[in-house]
């Protein structure tokens, strides 16, 4: 009888400290996931918007776009503004958002006009 007792506490302590194992994983694993996706739309919203700049800056550069600042709804998640200057020979082009993590970013891209 001894023995049963003993096998079946045993097996509950088995059990107790499979379970504390698993969640001990998941509520390590879970918040590592929910960072890395917040990275990696961060890289991916900073891409689409440098690619972009990127584009309009080459549109400056052949006299296809205008000059100042547009705001751009379409783009990214939040609302891109594009800034387009003009300084004797340089272009510069700038585009600011606010990203996943809400705070602004800016990224800016410089071309000189022959």
């Amino acid at each position: 009888m001894r023995a049963n007792n003993n096998q079946a506490g045993f097996y509950m302590l088995e059990t107790l400290l499979s379970i504390m194992i698993f969640f001990t994983a998941c509520l390590t694993l879970f918040p590592i996931q929910h960072q890395l996706m917040i990275e990696k739309k961060l890289i991916r919203e900073e891409e689409k918007a440098t690619y972009f700049l990127s584009v309009k800056m080459h549109e400056a550069l052949l006299g296809k776009s205008s000059l100042g600042s547009e705001i751009y709804e379409d783009i990214i998640s939040s609302p891109l503004t594009l800034t387009i200057t003009r300084s004797n020979s340089l272009i510069e082009g700038c585009v600011s958002w606010n990203n996943v993590k809400q705070s602004e970013t800016t990224t800016c891209q410089y071309a000189i006009q022959q």
